[in-house]
């Protein structure tokens, strides 16, 4: 998803795309095992909007957090999102409910370039590929790359949790 490029023709100015690639249940499920490094059920943290989440990606969280288990007290969340988003999703009504849910909102940066995850986490759950491929070098973490549904569920318990039927 890309806000500045909605459409394919915003994003390719009425040219032909250099090359299609077909997005199958199999390269999906190819990219995630690519991108995942964990390989225990540990959990410490949920990195969420890397680099920045988007107005739907926060009114989507916002949502699934709303109603539902707590997050476990053990388990860290940071959404990272731009300075005009949260603006708008603050004027929405959309931030208070991730801040009494626990979430931390980190703003203008990624949770893998700055110093912010607490000191002892080895296991980020993330929902972005593309923090999950640097993570693991700048942080010395271990990743698993999963829906922002699978990251709240596992937040809410604590350990990963992995619903392989949203891949087909």
């Amino acid at each position: 998803m890309t806000p500045e490029a909605p459409t394919l023709d915003a994003a390719l100015h009425g040219r032909e795309p250099y090359r299609t690639v077909a997005v199958t249940p199999g390269r999906l499920r190819e990219a995630r095992a690519a991108l995942s490094t964990a390989t225990s059920t540990r959990l410490d943290a949920v990195s969420i909007g890397t680099p920045h989440a988007s107005l739907a990606e926060v009114a989507a969280l916002a949502e699934l957090l709303e109603s539902g288990q707590p997050l476990h007290e053990e388990v860290s969340f940071y959404l990272s999102t731009g300075r005009t988003v949260l603006a708008e999703a603050t004027a929405r009504g959309l931030v208070e409910p991730l801040e009494r849910a626990g979430v931390r909102i980190v703003v203008d940066t990624c949770t893998y370039v700055t110093s912010i995850l607490r000191p002892g986490t080895r296991v980020v759950m993330t929902n972005s590929g593309k923090w999950a491929h640097y993570a693991p070098a700048n942080l010395g973490v271990d990743v698993v790359l999963a829906s922002l549904t699978e990251c709240v569920e596992s937040a809410r318990s604590g350990k990963v949790v992995r619903d392989d039927t949203l891949l087909g």
